[in-house]
């Protein structure tokens, strides 16, 4: 594996040492975590079809007895 050198904050550093010991595995490890914090954007359209149709189901539902 390459490697480079880099300078970096020391204060960078430190927050680097929370996630882990070498800077290497803390940048891997805060990639990974945002990657998991990351969520699609919402299909406002998709969502909107989704509830009009359920909706109009229970109307259905509602209108036989169940």
């Amino acid at each position: 594996m390459a490697t480079k050198v880099v300078r970096i904050s020391e204060d960078a550093l430190g927050i680097a040492n929370k996630y882990a010991k070498d800077l290497s595995e803390a940048i891997r490890m805060m990639d990974r975590l945002i990657e998991e914090k990351s969520t699609p954007p919402i299909d406002m359209k998709a969502l909107e079809k989704m509830m009009r149709n359920c909706i109009a189901e229970e109307f259905e539902n509602l209108q036989r007895g169940y």
